[in-house]
């Protein structure tokens, strides 16, 4: 099985945005579309996050698409995210077909407080809509020094399972967030397919192809052709659908949603679910124990590395650099991505001054 795809990050079809002008234009553009204020600065602080953490192909660019959404009712702009029923380590929220990012927000937000409480904190998010990268939300967890684990399950049966050629399981996101001290968190985010669906799609305005060994068309033949693929590879085989199935029943019967095979419309119409569980270090363990037996661990990974003249990064730290970068030099984005963001500014009324 071929490795991930690498996002251009040379091409010149990238232009910088800064990022405080990113986040003025898409919070305005969701004022507009009726979301209140509040929300619609939560909102664009987690589509811009997505960008700075280097996860473009769920950040800024997916702004129309949520406003398509908006616009044929799938999403409710004015909707209010609801806790239905909790106790001392649960919260199960109702997402009133908000914007996913505020349902996850608020969500994650609950399982915080639950932990720092109860040593463990669950949010069962259901009725919702896509989060946008599952990674983001997490980190305020890593912020208040947790770890914060989660499943986000959106949309129908587009990943196969080992062995077969048609769609069985949806193509889950998984991620993980760790706090470090004094350093940056160690993250993990992917989806449990080869690739998302919305990195494929950024992909394509790259004019990359994928490899024939990851995707389907609807016949069931190999195919290279982004714009042909109907279903996935799982990701690592059996370990990519194992988890792609906890996620689709994690996020999914447990919180009152379908599992994906039974959901047959499209990505917005159909709603998202959403589970996350936060724990504190400190109901555990000693927490800086924890923390220095994982530094001398990672420390001596990338000692083993160099034996073998190998370059070797932990998880979050591709992210943390890009963060580092982008904050100062600005959010790349394909210019095809911000020629449409500036078009809907303009329909709009809305001062993109780009």
């Amino acid at each position: 099985m071929s490795s991930a795809i690498p996002i251009p990050t040379d091409s010149p079809d990238l232009i910088r945005i800064p990022v405080e002008q990113m986040v003025s234009v898409v919070e305005q553009i969701l004022v507009k579309k009726s979301l209140f204020q509040f929300d619609a600065t939560v909102a664009a602080q987690r589509l811009v996050e997505a960008d700075l953490y280097g996860i473009p192909s769920h950040g800024c660019g997916r702004i129309r698409e949520l406003v398509s959404a908006i616009d044929c009712g799938d999403v409710d702009p004015r909707a209010r995210v609801l806790i239905v029923d909790e106790n001392d380590v649960l919260s199960v929220l109702d997402g009133g077909r908000a914007l996913g990012h505020l349902a996850a927000t608020k969500g994650v937000e609950a399982a915080i407080a639950k932990a720092k409480s109860s040593g463990v904190g669950i949010s069962c998010i259901g009725n919702s809509q896509t989060l946008g990268a599952l990674s983001v939300p997490l980190r305020m967890a890593s912020e208040n020094g947790l770890i914060a684990i989660g499943f986000s399950s959106t949309g129908g049966a587009t990943v196969a399972a080992p062995g077969m050629t048609t769609g069985v399981v949806g193509n889950a996101a998984f991620a993980y967030v760790i706090p470090r001290k004094d350093l940056p968190p160690i993250v993990f985010d992917s989806a449990c397919g080869v690739e998302s669906w919305g990195k494929l799609n950024l992909l394509k305005r790259f004019g990359v192809s994928m490899p024939n060994d990851f995707a389907f068309d609807s016949e069931g033949q190999p195919t290279s052709d982004i714009d042909a693929a109907a279903t996935l590879m799982p990701l690592g085989g059996e370990l990519g659908f194992g988890l792609s199935f906890l996620g689709s029943i994690l996020a999914g019967p447990l919180v009152g949603g379908q599992m994906a095979i039974r959901k047959k419309g499209t990505d917005s119409s159909d709603d998202s679910q959403h589970f996350v569980i936060v724990l504190d270090i400190g109901h555990f363990t000693e927490a800086d124990r924890f923390h220095k037996r994982i530094d001398v661990a990672v420390e001596e990974m990338k000692e083993k590395a160099k034996e073998g003249d190998r370059e070797f990064r932990i998880p979050g730290e591709r992210g943390a650099d890009c963060f580092h970068e982008y904050s100062t030099t600005g959010i790349p984005l394909h210019r095809s991505i911000l020629e449409e963001i500036k078009q809907l500014a303009q329909s709009l009324n809305v001062d993109d001054s780009f």
